[in-house]
């Protein structure tokens, strides 16, 4: 398979604190980049839908918001009930 991401991810698990106004228990964010993130949530999405969503990194106390488009989504093989979504970001990730 090609690799088509115009930037290199990072890895990086971190639980969400809200995603589009409801509480982020349950949902992660799986990795990112400048341009964009994937997460797991139990909430529906489908393409092109708006997300907002929440994150702390450990030791910070400050939340980080992010603001973007759902450009797929896929079922978890991991956790049933969970989908994947890849979002492209609105603005760069700070």
């Amino acid at each position: 398979m090609d690799e088509r991401r115009r930037v290199p991810r990072t890895a990086e698990l971190l639980e969400l604190k809200e995603i589009n106004n409801q509480p982020g228990a349950g949902s992660f964010m799986l990795d990112h980049s400048p341009l964009g993130a994937k997460l797991e949530t139990q909430l529906t999405f489908a393409p092109g839908d708006f997300v907002e969503f929440s994150f702390l990194r450990p030791g910070q106390e400050k939340e980080i918001r992010h603001w973007g488009t759902v450009i797929w989504v896929l079922p978890s093989s991991e956790k049933p009930g969970f989908c994947r979504l890849g979002v492209e970001f609105f603005r760069n990730l700070d």
